[in-house]
């Protein structure tokens, strides 16, 4: 996807050329399409959607016939639980009722038949949304429930009592000491999953909203798959499947000791370089350099570490004398040699900006996008800079972004951030918003919205060198933990047990809550980054072949979430979405510009991507209007685009509506990066076109 300014969506409407070169139009394109004058069969629609196709998935030990009937012959036998499949002729509600019904599936919607399933055997998935596992550090495993009543019950109880029941389930599960009658079906590992790496599937089947501790929460039947080969029939039922109890309850911070031999830790270092930071830029480079040495010369044979260096400044299209807006000044990542000598040729530009923000946001994107990145590693990037970034829409924030939606990119891509705000006096109306943005990018996941962030006044270059020493400290003692191996070879005390197998925490452990400095928030940040690579590195599962009753919060603490709804979409759909926000945009603009209320504006809009001006016209709130694609109707939260109207429009300020035009833009440019990054795209049905691969998209990033 290219990158267009929003001020160029209006040019290009007016003359008449196209907004994206994707896909205009939310309609599959097997509708219509014939082959060898044969009009190609089109699945099944959900009821009450006009584009979104009926899936089913599969029970476990269920077979496919070539016609409706057992003796017509079994094309495929022993399908994988839960595989997803495109329903092409459904049975009447009276044959599903009898459990008598025969589905016609499919292995996409593009009219590629398989055979003939029983209903007994299937469960119709009405929705494209899923569920995903929290960050594990900080809450307790997810419990899987086989009735609903069970859960329920459970989360009536008065508090004490409550929490004293869900403490005898989870003492029950982690001594294995499991009934038959045990209320439990399955848990959820506590090593992290990689839902890159280890593909797991959380259909949701039903859900309800109750309230949980004085909040909102939902009871969810869901059905949890993997991308296990048929045959392979643990359903992992922990009342009659040992061996995967035994994978579950195993530590998040246990791994094998030949395992940390492949650990690489990549640091990456983005740099304010305008003049403002010239008082700063000697000693920041000087810390750099020294914390990194010492960060080598503490670390074991076997860790790998590697350094990079981005410097940001201001547009360097408005101001070339500036020399760049970003530059990396480590193409390939570094060992501490070269490192050091790059570090000596950064500096700051002679030309000074036009205003006091920096686009330190394209320093952070282009340090998360651009930077070569080691394969399997831990990431981390360090900030430093001395203003905040031009707010998202800003003509010189060439990234086209704001601090929550990269926030979200760098969760996706598990980078972790630290920063580093230098708070000039001088500029105390520019302290509120630098503070928001440092800290929204600095809050990693896994360390319960604690923010990795620490100011440091300008007036005290000491206490930057504190700061950055304690951050880099925490972290040179995180990376001696893996000295494990040399402790182990040196014959000397081992926390290694009989199978290889060590507890990292047990060597050094992580710095409480307690400890807000720098170095207890980069004990806790390094901890999560670690935690989410064991999991990575030792193949970490969901459980398998499960239908089961959950609630998306911790059950000990109902402020924590456990699971987070997704949205599975495939590229036509994102970039659909894409085009529809972007028409709205324009349409704002316009209405601005032209003095038009709101929908007089997106009438215009609609002709160039073939929807209907007079429903438009007729439309009291946006989701009346028919722009917006069906996947987004019937999703578990509150859109603002959905309920805007004439009336929220107009009530709003012009700086109100442009904030709400940027954020649609930052959505769009999210969409841009994710649909050119192949990392996350997954096939749910084994040969899918790249273009059936659907991406698990967080609710955050939806308009």
């Amino acid at each position: 996807m290219f990158k267009i300014s929003v001020k160029s969506y209006i040019f290009m409407l007016l003359m008449g050329m196209p907004i994206l070169s994707m896909a205009t139009v939310d309609t599959n394109i097997s509708d219509l399409t014939e082959k060898s004058s044969v009009k190609k069969r089109i699945p099944v629609k959900i009821e009450g959607k006009k584009l979104l196709s009926l899936r089913v998935l599969t029970r476990p030990f269920s077979n496919i016939y070539q016609d409706k009937s057992i003796e017509s012959g079994i094309v495929q036998s022993d399908i994988p639980a839960l595989q997803p499949f495109y329903v092409y002729t459904k049975p009447s509600a009276e044959d599903l009722e009898l459990e008598l019904g025969w589905y016609e599936i499919g292995s996409n919607s593009q009219g590629k038949i398989l055979g003939w399933m029983q209903s007994k055997d299937v469960f119709e998935w009405k929705q494209t949304m899923c569920l995903a596992y929290t960050h594990p550090v900080g809450r307790k495993p997810v419990l899987m429930f086989d009735s609903k009543s069970d859960i329920t019950k459970i989360i009536n109880l008065p508090e004490e009592e409550r929490l004293e029941n869900i403490s005898k389930l989870y003492t029950s599960i982690n001594e294995h000491n499991i009934t038959k009658n045990f209320i439990v079906k399955s848990v959820e590992p506590k090593k992290a999953v990689d839902i890159q790496k280890e593909f797991y599937l959380l259909p949701i089947l039903d859900f309800e909203a109750v309230e949980f501790g004085n909040r909102e929460a939902r009871i969810v039947q869901l059905a949890a798959v993997t991308n296990a080969k048929a045959g392979a029939r643990g359903d992992n039922d922990i009342r009659t499947e040992n061996n995967y109890l035994k994978e579950a309850t195993e530590g998040s911070t246990v791994i094998h000791q030949k395992l940390l031999e492949k650990l690489i830790v990549d640091i990456v270092w983005v740099v304010d370089t305008t003049v403002s930071m010239r008082p700063f830029i000697k000693s920041t480079l000087d810390v750099i350099s020294k914390a990194s040495i010492e960060m080598v010369d503490n670390s074991p044979d076997n860790i790998k570490l590697n350094f990079g260096v981005w410097g940001y400044r201001d547009s360097v299209i408005d101001i070339p004398k500036i020399g760049y807006t970003t530059k990396n000044y480590t193409p390939e990542l570094e060992g501490i040699k070269e490192f050091t000598e790059t570090l000596s040729t950064v500096d700051v530009t002679k030309v000074d900006s036009k205003d006091y923000p920096e686009d330190m946001f394209s320093g952070i994107s282009d340090a998360m996008e651009l930077t070569n990145w080691s394969k399997n590693s831990i990431k981390l990037i360090i900030l430093v800079g001395d203003a905040p970034s031009h707010k998202k829409g800003h003509k010189w924030n060439l990234s086209n972004q704001n601090e929550n939606i990269l926030r979200e990119l760098a969760n996706g891509q598990k980078i972790y951030i630290a920063s580093f705000y230098i708070k000039n006096p001088k500029a105390k109306r520019f302290h509120e918003l630098a503070i928001t943005q440092y800290q929204t990018l600095a809050t990693n996941p896994g360390t319960s919205d604690e923010t990795a962030f620490q100011e440091v006044p300008s007036t005290n270059k000491e206490a930057f060198k504190i700061g950055v020493s304690k951050l880099t400290t925490k972290f040179i003692q995180e990376i001696e933990k893996m000295r494990i191996v040399d402790v182990v070879q040196e014959g000397k005390e081992s926390f290694v047990d009989e199978d290889g197998l060590v507890d990292i925490d047990k060597v050094i452990p992580v710095v409480g809550d307690t400890d807000k400095s720098m170095t207890g928030k980069g004990s806790r940040m390094f901890h999560a980054a670690m935690v989410q690579w064991i999991g990575s590195q030792t193949n970490a599962k969901a459980p398998n072949d499960i239908v089961a009753w959950v609630i998306d919060k911790d059950l000990k603490n109902s402020e924590i979430p456990s699971l987070e709804v997704r949205l599975l979409i495939n590229k036509r759909q994102l970039d659909s979405l894409a085009t529809v926000l972007t028409s709205i945009m324009t349409a704002g603009f316009t209405g601005q510009i032209a003095g038009e209320d709101f929908f007089t504006s997106l009438q215009a809009a609609t002709a160039t991507i073939a929807r209907d001006p007079n429903m438009v016209k007729q439309a009291r709130r946006m989701a009346d209007t028919g722009l917006v694609p069906e996947f987004l109707e019937g999703l578990p939260y509150q859109s603002q685009l959905m309920s805007i109207t004439n009336e929220l429009w107009s009530s709003w300020s012009a700086d109100e509506q442009n904030e709400f035009i940027n954020t649609l833009d930052a959505k769009v440019e999210a969409y841009r990066t994710i649909h050119d990054t192949p990392e996350g795209w997954i096939p749910l049905n084994k040969g899918d076109d790249i273009d059936e691969y659907v991406y698990p998209i967080t609710l955050d990033l939806l308009p």
